[in-house]
């Protein structure tokens, strides 16, 4: 999409309202928060992804065959994996969902500008026909309709926000985010992955540091507010490769091996972090994990484990 028709987009919402999804982490043991870590380097993928739930207490623990679920992936861009969300990864997931008794499932996506349209993007990638033989239903949230969701007072930067109104539908909601660097936000994994759920005219507010130059406005600092409303579920993260430099659509590539499973996104994050900081280059994740601007208001706002104390890491 050009500039100048992104700029022209218009914020137009249903409703106004409080709307919330912060689910409690079920996914804990003795009090402390768990985070699992399959090595995928000689196992099916499939078998990874389960044994990563498993470890932490399986799918059931958060999700019951009743669950009406979305499935947040990474299609930001019509970039390969790393850079979005490898299909095989997803089929994997939706496998192993179905293969517990949750079946009610829609994937559900927002692409970033300047690659949206989302559809264009999903085309790319060949997800319209994966879901299709998936029989997994697609929402495409560029289409709205919209709510705008009051954040409350602990948030700075922002007073409302347009969330897509189908998240009203879900009981559940999962996320399947990337592993990887990011040019910008210094690394997208988990807590990243909520601006997929906004409108696309809420990025040029959050973007508008970048843009011109306003260093008292971060953008990483008013994207980790959005999620304030919403959380996942459950967190099944892909690291089998990563972006070690640049991002979100290109970058250095190094191959962990690993998928990670969590309900807790600062937990899952932090350790995601660790993992590309074993492999030293000149990036923006030199500084430690909890020093980081990002997780550090993460902490502020609530939105997981303060600490390295409060959770658990599993080999699964």
């Amino acid at each position: 999409m050009r500039q100048e028709e992104y700029l022209k987009l218009e914020r137009k919402v249903e409703e106004v309202n409080d709307w919330r999804h912060r689910p409690v982490n079920v996914y804990t043991r003795d009090g402390h928060a768990l985070v699992s870590k399959a090595v995928t380097t000689d196992r099916d993928l499939k078998v990874a992804v389960k044994a990563a739930v498993d470890a932490i207490g399986g799918v059931r623990k958060a999700l019951q065959p009743q669950d009406r679920v979305l499935l947040k992936a990474n299609f930001n861009s019509d970039d390969a994996y790393p850079a979005s969300t490898d299909l095989g990864f997803l089929t994997a997931v939706v496998e192993v969902l179905r293969g517990e008794g949750i079946t009610n499932l829609t994937l559900g996506e927002r692409s970033g500008w300047p690659w949206m349209p989302t559809s264009k993007v999903l085309r790319a990638m060949d997800v319209f026909e994966t879901a299709k033989a998936l029989d997994l239903p697609v929402i495409d949230f560029d289409s709205g309709p919209w709510m705008e969701v009051r954040l409350g007072e602990q948030a700075r930067w922002w007073k409302g926000v347009a969330y897509h109104q189908s998240l009203k539908s879900f009981d559940k909601i999962v996320y399947l985010p990337c592993m990887k660097h990011h040019f910008l936000a210094t690394f997208t994994m988990s807590l990243k992955l909520t601006v997929g759920l906004t409108h696309p005219v809420e990025m040029q507010y959050m973007h508008a540091d970048f843009d011109n130059g306003k260093t008292d406005e971060p953008m990483y600092l008013k994207m980790i507010e959005l999620s304030l409303p919403v959380g996942p579920d459950l967190i099944i993260m892909d690291g089998r490769k990563s972006f070690i430099t640049g991002g979100p659509d290109n970058g250095e590539v190094v191959e962990p091996n690993v998928i990670l499973a969590s309900g807790d996104r600062i937990a899952l994050d932090v350790e995601g972090v660790k993992i590309l900081q074993t492999y030293p280059r000149e990036n923006l994740i030199q500084a430690p994990v909890w020093e980081m601007p990002v997780i550090k208001r993460a902490i502020e706002l609530g939105l997981g484990v303060k600490s390295e104390s409060e959770y658990q890491v599993i080999s699964a």
